[in-house]
């Protein structure tokens, strides 16, 4: 299949060092690289300044989109700056090596609400989250609630809601402040997690989103930013919402990558002297991705 991917390099925050670097790294392989850089103001052409919290990069994502949405991409694929792809993947055999499916979305990993538990330090922000936020209207841009189970369920996950309490005729403000609060107790007593909406969670340092879907993907991303949802839960819930398959590192066959220091792999990495070029060539074929690295320490 033909096929014509757009790159986009996130930064979380402006480092235009790093744009020269990252250009070297992927412009041979990748004929569209675009960096999505916060508030930039600088006169590269392959560089798209956007404004929002680097804790909502979706929103990133979402206002890139608007400039790219009419260049004829079949796919988006969407890195951190300071991550490391596989040295061997190019536009050419990206999904044929990865083994992503040509129409699916890809993000690295998917935990349903019954997974995600009191020590992830952002479960409090989605325990709080309600579609009903103040200076913004999303319930009617977001699936209902039952569309999203249905959506939840076709992928086999699972979600726990908070039970509705009889408070009769209260307005809709005390009522979702009552909610919340009942949500919270639960979480910080009992360490029950608890939601509003149906929400995932899951890391997306890396994510790839065909150009059917990127339109409603881009649309919940920007809803879930506006209510200042943490980015590790909007794009996982926006791809499970808005597409039929999302794919994830477990299932792919590049089923390797290297979190640091979460994964606290001191082997894999020998002195590499941080050259890139050292880097390369002991970089292992099934791994999709090394991050961080932080580039403006490397040759």
């Amino acid at each position: 299949m033909n096929t014509k991917i757009a790159l986009l390099i996130i930064y979380n925050h402006r480092y235009d060092k790093n744009i020269s670097r990252i250009n070297q790294i992927y412009s041979k392989r990748f004929e569209h690289v675009y960096h999505i850089v916060p508030f930039y103001d600088g006169e590269q052409d392959n560089v798209i300044p956007v404004y929002d919290n680097s804790f909502q990069f979706q929103g990133y994502i979402c206002q890139a989109y608007q400039h790219l949405k009419d260049k004829g991409f079949t796919h988006f694929i969407a890195v951190a700056d300071d991550m490391v792809i596989n040295p061997t993947l190019n536009a050419s055999n990206f999904f044929e090596l990865t083994g992503i499916d040509y129409n699916s979305c890809f993000t690295h990993e998917l935990k349903d609400s019954v997974t995600l538990n009191r020590k992830w330090w952002h479960t409090k922000d989605i325990v709080r989250f309600s579609v009903f936020h103040r200076g913004v209207e999303i319930d009617n841009i977001l699936p209902s609630t039952e569309e999203a189970l249905q959506a939840f369920s076709a992928h086999g996950f699972q979600t726990r809601l908070v039970p509705e309490w009889p408070y009769g005729k209260l307005r809709r403000p005390v009522k979702e402040f009552l909610l919340r609060i009942r949500r919270i107790i639960w979480f910080r007593i009992f360490g029950q997690v608890y939601y509003r909406y149906p929400l995932i969670g899951g890391y997306s340092d890396m994510i790839v989103v065909p150009a059917d879907v990127m339109p409603l993907f881009c649309q919940y991303c920007g809803a879930f930013a506006a209510t200042r949802l943490f980015v590790e839960v909007a794009i996982p819930t926006a791809m499970v919402l808005c597409s039929p398959k999302v794919q994830s590192i477990a299932n792919i066959k590049m089923n390797q990558s290297l979190i640091l220091p979460r994964d606290n792999n001191k082997n894999f990495l020998p002195d590499c002297n941080f050259s890139y070029e050292k880097l390369v060539k002991i970089f292992p074929a099934d791994m999709l991705y090394i991050h961080p690295v932080k580039l403006s320490k490397w040759k």
